[in-house]
């Protein structure tokens, strides 16, 4: 009887492993058909040879980003919208770099953690949106303008 009882909870707990296996599947499928999706037309409109990044911006609209380089081996970032029907191609060169932006956020807010960085497009202007907690633990976003790496909005301890 024991055996029995043993084998039924290896049992049980293979089905609750599986079962979150398939749930943790379900929920990030959207994200990444998003990303395989953005990376077909980053290759095909904007000749990307190799993509190394992905960043997804929710604001006012939602952009897909992918990062790489181009057929020329120039650092770009594709900017393409939620439909996939416009990409606007940024060279890397032209603005601060994911690393300046984080930079800029430790040096300005001493944040206790960085959650997310993102490239994306706010006010028709290029941006990273970096999310960080506060030393306080609460939620801050910070936007800084891509060309300049000025701060365009800032939202504290939501």
């Amino acid at each position: 009887m024991r055996k029995y009882k043993r084998w039924l909870w290896i049992f049980l707990l293979l089905v609750i492993i599986a079962s979150m296996l398939m749930i943790y599947h379900q929920a990030r499928k959207p994200e990444a058909t998003a990303e395989t999706k953005a990376v077909n037309i980053a290759k095909k409109y904007a000749k990307l040879k190799e993509p190394d990044g992905f960043y997804t911006y929710h604001r006012n609209a939602t952009y897909y980003t992918v990062s790489g380089k181009d057929r020329d081996n120039h650092g770009i970032f594709v900017l393409i919208n939620e439909k996939g029907n416009h990409a606007t191609v940024y060279h890397q060169s032209g603005g601060i770099s994911k690393n300046d932006a984080l930079e800029k956020t430790w040096s300005t807010k001493n944040p206790q953690k960085v959650l997310n960085i993102n490239f994306g497009m706010y006010r028709n202007k290029p941006v990273w949106e970096v999310v960080y907690k506060s030393d306080e633990g609460r939620l801050c976003y910070l936007t800084l303008d891509f060309k300049t790496g000025k701060t365009i909005q800032l939202i504290e301890n939501i």
